[in-house]
């Protein structure tokens, strides 16, 4: 029974079990505001994603749009079937390899912010590609480019694949996380954390480490205390709707 608001900078979303107490709320926020855009129903579009609640009660999301937009501002790809947007040498880094012109720089920098944006919201599965792109956009070379080229590629063969979301029990929730030890030319490693609750994803991320650790048990270790403050804030919000985590597994 409680009524639930979140906002992102101008944009909100309201959620309750009664359709009648949101079209109050609504009509109040009219009576301040004056006219504001309203969308309602099963299917919604919200800063470039669209997203769709099925009858299977799974939530399902693309951003083809945008996805096309990144394959259109790098204008080449691979001429061969890729199945994964990054091979096995991702992190590693030529530092002799030729600099990118300007030109290819720019471009670089800016498809890898697009996809930056892509990645956090419907294609988790490019995220560990695009965070090594964004630890190069100061001074990408030809190995990069090859990289993000490759990504793309990915991108272009799988870009009506959705994200797709959902529970099986709202009391569950089930966090993965995994270190890479001293991949990164500095030798720091890298984490790479999830969260479900039964149905898909509802949170991930792939970052590099911010301290250098000396075994892979350190970097385990640091890995879990990077990611677990995640795992902490779903239980408070879970808990502020009304859902206790009974069953938290790490």
């Amino acid at each position: 029974s409680q009524c639930t608001i979140v906002w992102y900078v101008d944009d909100n979303k309201i959620s309750h079990v009664d359709k009648d107490v949101v079209t109050d709320i609504l009509e109040k926020l009219k009576g301040h505001f004056g006219n504001i855009t309203i969308s309602r129903g099963k299917k919604h579009n919200f800063l470039g994603t669209d997203i769709e609640i099925r009858e299977d009660g799974m939530i399902e999301m693309t951003m083809i749009p945008h996805i096309q937009d990144a394959i259109d501002s790098f204008g080449s790809l691979c001429g061969y079937k890729v199945t994964s947007p990054a091979a096995a040498h991702l992190w590693d880094v030529n530092e002799d390899c030729e600099v990118l012109d300007e030109e290819k720089a720019i471009i670089f920098h800016s498809v890898t912010a697009k996809l930056l944006f892509v990645s956090k919201r419907t294609r988790p599965d490019i995220e560990p590609a695009v965070a090594f792109c964004t630890t190069r956009v100061q001074k990408p070379n030809k190995d990069d480019w090859k990289k993000l080229k490759r990504c793309i590629t990915y991108l272009d063969q799988t870009k009506n694949d959705p994200r797709i979301i959902g529970c099986s029990n709202l009391e569950e929730l089930f966090t993965w996380v995994d270190a890479s030890f001293a991949v990164h030319p500095n030798m720091r490693s890298h984490t790479g954390g999830v969260m479900s609750m039964g149905r898909g994803m509802i949170h991930c991320r792939s970052s590099k480490q911010k301290l250098n650790t000396k075994s892979s048990t350190e970097a385990e270790l640091v890995g879990t205390s990077e990611y677990v403050p995640f795992n902490i804030w779903i239980l408070m919000f879970m808990k502020k709707q009304g859902y206790d985590i009974k069953k938290n597994i790490l």
